[in-house]
């Protein structure tokens, strides 16, 4: 049973879940991956699978707009409105509802949005990044390389077509090529072997994902994607230069985040999780769980 009890955090635009173990502590928020994902594996795992039990925080999730519970509105997303908006909840949560946020916590997307609300804005609050490469290229071109494996070993005519028009290739060309393939990203039934070392929780997370039937937003996907491979400023993702407290942390086995100098560090602000890929939070999370209180326990 989960040690902590869900409440209901009312926002105009914006789904909150609240899990409270101790009204005196402080909470920890949650920026999930995406773009286009939700929080309700994630709400549902804190819910009901003991996920996070050990923290000695509260914890907030939120979905983004136009994802999961949030808002529906006609706007094409852009990358820069979920920065804005993460301010806006931001001061939500500290100005009107007097939430003390101890550390915000971003996963994947979440990761690069995380970084770059902390250079938009003069906040201070610790940061921990989970899952994200030093620039955004390395999952592009990770992804396309899983992308063209799979054409090869599934449809070749396909695949010899991409093949002869790889001459060379620039940023236009890496877009315009990603663009073709992004069917591929959700269909390519391999892909998620990629991103789990962990297959307990990569069925368990499957099973959830069934059962509370909240589908990513394939346009909000396509849409905050473009916006950040259309603008060169937001390539990078360079936590070293942030002045915030901030813990970094990737699975070793994650192929699409990792370069060797992530998975075999030199860099003591990367921790690698020997037994995770892309969800370390999940696959070890009471490991995570520790790291985390003693990150925040000494910031």
């Amino acid at each position: 049973m989960s040690n902590y009890f869900k409440h209901s955090l009312q926002h105009p635009d914006f789904y909150f879940a609240k899990f409270v173990k101790n009204p005196k502590m402080p909470y920890i928020l949650f920026i999930h991956g995406g773009p286009g994902f939700n929080c309700g594996v994630l709400e549902y795992l804190i819910e009901h699978n003991k996920l996070f039990n050990s923290f000695n925080y509260n914890i907030i999730l939120y979905d983004q707009r136009n994802c999961g519970r949030s808002k529906k509105t006609s706007d094409v997303m852009l990358h820069q409105h979920n920065i804005t908006d993460l301010q806006e909840i931001v001061c939500y949560l500290t100005d009107v509802c007097t939430i003390q946020i101890c550390a915000l916590v971003g996963h994947s997307y979440g990761a690069k949005l995380l970084f770059d609300y902390y250079k938009k804005y003069s906040s201070q609050i610790p940061g921990v990044f989970i899952s994200t490469a030093k620039s955004i290229l390395t999952p592009r071109l990770n992804n396309l390389m899983l992308d063209l494996a799979y054409l090869k070993k599934n449809y070749i005519a396909e695949y010899n077509i991409h093949l002869n028009t790889l001459d060379w290739v620039d940023l236009d060309k890496l877009w315009r090529v990603s663009e073709q393939l992004t069917s591929l990203f959700q269909t390519n039934a391999e892909r998620p072997f990629f991103y789990w070392a962990n297959l307990e929780f990569y069925q368990i997370s499957q099973d959830i994902q069934k059962q509370i039937n909240l589908p990513a937003n394939n346009e909000v996907f396509v849409s905050v994607r473009k916006d950040l491979y259309s603008d060169k400023s937001y390539f990078s993702v360079a936590i070293d230069e942030l002045t915030i407290s901030k813990l970094w942390i990737n699975g070793f086995h994650d192929f699409i985040m990792n370069g060797h100098e992530t998975a075999m560090s030199s860099n003591s602000k990367i921790i690698p999780f020997y037994k995770s890929s892309h969800y370390p939070h999940i696959e070890e999370n009471h490991y995570f769980s520790e790291i985390l209180n003693e990150f925040i326990k000494h910031h």
